[in-house]
């Protein structure tokens, strides 16, 4: 199944703490997000919440190969969700 890799609380942490040592990064430095497209996504102020989660299953119909994601606990019905519930970070990038 592939399971793509999740940034912990921690991995944040440490990048947060290189931050201290950058002159360049100061509080006013922008945050975005890349989203593959050809320009980079603005992240609102009031973007981050923690939220509860559940894991989820999902086989593409061609190859029959096993994805596996996350969705929100009030989503996680409708998608299969399985497993434990999880506190998680969310960054929310909704237009």
């Amino acid at each position: 199944m592939n399971q793509p890799e999740n940034l912990t609380v921690g991995q944040l942490r440490q990048f947060l703490a290189q931050l201290n040592d950058n002159p360049e990064i100061n509080d006013e430095t922008k945050i975005f997000l890349d989203t593959g497209w050809d320009s980079i996504q603005e992240i609102t102020p009031d973007a981050l919440s923690i939220e509860e989660a559940q894991s989820f299953k999902i086989e593409d119909p061609l190859t029959h190969e096993l994805f596996g994601g996350y969705s929100l606990l009030e989503k996680a019905e409708k998608m299969k969700g399985e497993g434990l519930i999880e506190k998680v970070l969310v960054i929310r990038n909704l237009y």
